[in-house]
Parts: C-alpha cells; structure tokens; sequence
C-alpha cells in the first residue's frame, strides 16, 4: 500500500519587513495527515471500523470536503483542474494530503493532491486546493511538477494580515520515508512569510488508524482554533489589516483558466 499516515510538524513564520508592517510572529506544533492515493481508498478504509468514505462515521471522507462537483469523482475532479490550467492530463495514480471530516467537523487550508505520471515514479503535477480564513473563500492552483521549486502569483485572498502583492514559492519533495512541502510569500523577491510541513511516513493499520483517530480526534477544530488564536497576537502585536478584496482569478474564471499556477 502506498497511502500513508505522516506525522510531523507544521511551522510558519511571519518577517519583520515593510510588507508585513514591521511585525515578526513564528509558531509551530505537531501534525499528523493521512496521505491516501485514491485507488487504494476502499483498502484503506476497510482497515478500521471507525474509518468510511461512503457514510458519515467517526473519520469520513466526506466526498463533498474536496475538490470540484460532487457528482464526478474525485479522481476525475483533480485530473481535470489540473488539465485546464496545465494544458495536459495527469495519467497516474493520484493522492491527497489532507485531513477529512473527524466527528462531523472538516476543515482544510489546504489540501494538497500529487498527480503521479503513468509509471507512477515521479509526481507530474501537483493541485492545491486552497481555502481562506474567514471568508471560506476556495482557490484551486495547479503546478507543473517538473522542478522542486515553483513560483507563481497570489490569486486569491487568504488572510486579512497580508496584502494581495505576493508571489507564492512552493517547495516540495516527493513523498515517501519523508514528505516535505513549503510555501513563502514573496514580495518584490522577499520573503514575508514562510510556512512548512516536515513529515515522516508511518504505515496505515487498523492500530494507527484507531490511534489517530483517538489521540488527534480533532484535527480540523485544532487548525481551525489555532489560526484564530495567531490572529488574536497578531492583534495584538499591532500587524496591519488588510480588508478583503473582491478576487480577480475565481476557480474557473478566464484568469485562471488562462494558467494563473503554472510554475
């Protein structure tokens, strides 16, 4: 089985610089996502009774969580967000980095999905999905995989304590014994903001199944708590607010599809 559980921990860091108003704010704490390959899910969750993808339980993948039109599967949802805005469809397996809904609560910033070419060997393209906070506002973002490094314009906003001027630079490895992905702010080719997940790879068994689903039962309302909680520092910390702006390149506009994520 290729699917995994990575566990580890996700750190972000915020510069003291023009762009960010002068404040700096760091924070990190433990992880653990499930990293599932699509083709492998019945397997997968046939390992605990606790664990579905086709009705509510304690751990759902909840269909409606991810990415395009409920109606299409999954798997052809990603190969088509990916072959509209990168011009070519991804012909391997494909898997998600995300958590899915924990005791009737989901929420994911971001849900990360490796388009893996036909052999299988190497990661073709990758398909962020983004959603923002509070607004719960989705950017979908596709990335030519051929490089590590990829940099690409800000599309969305996605907090209210950074501005739209940015670049993104994403870093990323492929997963495995370890699983790495990065994401910087750019403005004018500085970084105001760094944020990274450092992860290692535990097998998928019904005993770390059922010890996740029992030690973190709460993933999404803990990601969900903890981004308000930086918020309130950053208050505090007198870090300039920045109002919504109405979004220029929705998922599916002419911006977008014109390739806004192309590395």
């Amino acid at each position: 089985m290729r699917s995994g559980l990575y566990v580890g921990r996700l750190a972000h860091h915020r510069h003291a610089m023009a762009a960010t108003g002068g404040v700096a704010h760091s924070f990190g704490y433990d992880v653990a996502y499930p990293l599932l390959f699509l083709d492998e899910i019945p397997e997968v969750f046939g390992l605990h009774p606790l664990w579905s993808a086709r009705r509510p339980n304690a751990m759902w993948m909840r269909r409606g969580d991810f990415l395009g039109d409920p109606s299409v599967s999954l798997d052809d949802a990603v190969r088509d967000a990916a072959e509209e805005r990168l011009g070519h469809r991804p012909g391997g397996p494909i898997a998600v980095l995300a958590h899915l809904r924990a005791w009737g609560w989901s929420f994911n910033p971001l849900c990360t999905y490796y388009c893996f070419d036909e052999p299988g060997d190497q990661v073709a393209a990758l398909v962020l999905d983004v959603t923002s906070t509070p607004w719960l506002e989705r950017h979908v973002y596709a990335i030519d995989a051929t490089a590590a490094t990829s940099t690409f314009p800000k599309a969305m906003h996605v907090s209210p304590f950074m501005g739209m001027d940015h670049d993104y630079e994403l870093r990323w490895s492929l997963p495995g014994d370890r699983l790495e992905l990065g994401l910087r702010n750019l403005v004018h080719g500085q970084v105001a903001f760094d944020a990274s997940l450092t992860l290692r790879r535990h097998e998928l068994s019904r005993r770390t199944l059922g010890e996740l689903l029992w030690r973190d039962p709460q993933p999404s309302y803990r990601a969900t708590a903890a981004i308000y909680r930086q918020a309130l520092a950053l208050v505090r910390k007198g870090a300039p607010f920045h109002a919504r702006r109405a979004t220029a390149a929705r998922d599916g506009s002419p911006l977008t599809r014109a390739g806004i994520g192309r590395g």
